[in-house]
């Protein structure tokens, strides 16, 4: 089962993180921001997401609104 905790700061990615692992997460997928510091206090795997190809995609959409 996959369960998503949102986070809006490094702060709140980080204690969502616990809450994760508290929750009896397995692991944990994580901005490369906050992994350092979770994988720092968390017991369980942490893997980085790195969102390039949505990130290109927004970039292309927002060039297309603001031509």
């Amino acid at each position: 089962r996959i369960k998503e905790y949102p986070a809006a700061s490094i702060e709140d990615a980080i204690v969502a993180a616990v809450h994760a692992e508290r929750d009896g997460a397995i692991a944990l997928v994580c901005a490369p921001i906050a992994a350092p510091t979770v994988e720092k206090i968390l017991t369980i795997p942490v893997s980085i997401v790195i969102p390039q190809e949505s990130v290109v995609r927004a970039i292309a959409r927002a060039a297309e609104k603001s031509a």
